[in-house]
């Protein structure tokens, strides 16, 4: 299992406290704070998850997720939903649980509870 790490999207140096990142030196509109995989998501446009692997510094391609490759397609699945086509083009849309897999199959994990966010 790949979680995308903290600190995606933040310009260093970086500030961290129980392993959640706190503060940068600027923020980009794709972020990660915390070691969660949870991708915040700010400013206008439509984000892609594409759009997150070049910020990221990654690649994502059919058949290569980061520093994994596969003779297989690679698959992806938005909330427990089979995606079909290029996974750089799956949008990044609030509370969406994108799941990537390259090899074996592995059963998409039931849910994420998303912190409340106030108003």
């Amino acid at each position: 299992m790949l979680l995308v790490p903290a600190g995606v999207g933040v310009a260093p140096p970086l500030r961290e406290e129980h392993g959640l990142v706190t503060a940068g030196r600027c923020f980009y509109p794709l972020r990660t704070r915390e070691p969660t995989g949870v991708i915040e998501v700010g400013g206008a446009g439509q984000a892609r998850l594409g759009d997150l692997f070049r910020i990221w510094g990654q690649p994502l391609t059919p058949r290569r997720i980061a520093g994994f490759r596969s003779a297989r397609q690679l698959l992806a699945f938005v909330n427990g939903h089979r995606f079909n086509g290029d996974p750089r083009s799956i949008p990044l849309r609030r509370h969406d649980e994108i799941v990537l897999e390259i090899g074996g199959y592995v059963p998409p994990h039931s849910s994420y509870l998303f912190p409340k966010v106030s108003p």
